[in-house]
């Protein structure tokens, strides 16, 4: 397999990961005024990053692929040679970042899942459902899902009236109707990888001028290609963008 930056790498495996990990984490602060990389943040002592690459290496991925941005020389010395990278220039949104990587899975056939850097929670076994749910369902995107007391803020998985997924309603686009929609995506996503990076271009760019991964599933549903989801524990959706949400998910991995 050929490691860096941009490189086209040769993989054996059914399945590959992709890990979303360019962000800044602005809302920490930094130490002494700069700003850490967010997937770089620590977690009981290890980096949000590392728990997300066990998971994956958990559920039998070990070609994984890391996007980075923001301070990537950092990213890539903390986490060495056992990952390839793809730089994301400027980030404009997750599905910019996947989108990034195309030309790093040039040829490639299996199945991809998408995970983010800083939603350190997920367990392997979940990762391992995604692969299988995929696989069996031939899906072009399945979904980790959870359904929620208080979705405030999630995206919420829209269903029709024979329960089949047709989109995903963003908390800022929702209607008062689709606001009320416990079941929320979850961040987690297996793709069949030669569907999405052959459609990557279909996404829109949103109001906040960014691509965002979610909108693949209206590039599935509108081409009439399957769209799938696994259930999960609502605690593994719990990222990190803020002290208080560390602190959270600190103490549930404390309680594991």
């Amino acid at each position: 397999m050929t490691r860096g930056t941009g490189a086209k790498m040769e993989r054996k495996s059914d399945f590959a990961g992709l890990v979303l990990a360019a962000g800044k984490g602005s809302r920490f602060g930094g130490e002494s005024g700069r700003p850490l990389p967010k997937v770089l943040r620590r977690v009981l002592g290890r980096s949000m990053v590392s728990y997300v690459l066990d998971a994956l290496r958990g559920a039998g991925i070990h070609e994984i692929t890391l996007v980075v941005g923001f301070g990537a020389e950092e990213v890539r010395r903390e986490i060495g040679s056992s990952v390839g990278y793809v730089l994301q220039p400027e980030q404009r949104g997750s599905g910019h970042a996947v989108a990034c990587a195309k030309d790093a899975f040039d040829g490639y056939e299996g199945g991809l899942v998408v995970m983010c850097g800083d939603s350190p929670l997920f367990a392997a076994g979940t990762v391992r459902r995604i692969i299988s749910e995929r696989a069996r369902t031939d899906a072009a995107v399945t979904l980790a899902s959870a359904v929620l007391e208080d979705p405030t803020g999630y995206g919420r998985i829209v269903r029709d009236c024979l329960d089949k997924i047709i989109g995903i309603a963003e908390e800022k686009c929702a209607s008062e109707r689709e606001k009320a929609i416990g079941e929320v995506n979850g961040g987690a996503y297996g793709f069949d990888a030669r569907w999405l990076f052959g459609n990557v271009d279909k996404m829109v760019v949103n109001e906040a001028k960014e691509k965002n991964l979610t909108d693949m599933v209206r590039v599935a549903v509108e081409q009439g290609r399957k769209v799938s989801a696994v259930e999960c524990d609502p605690r593994e959706l719990l990222g990190v963008n803020t002290p208080g949400e560390l602190a959270a998910v600190e103490r549930i991995l404390r309680g594991r």
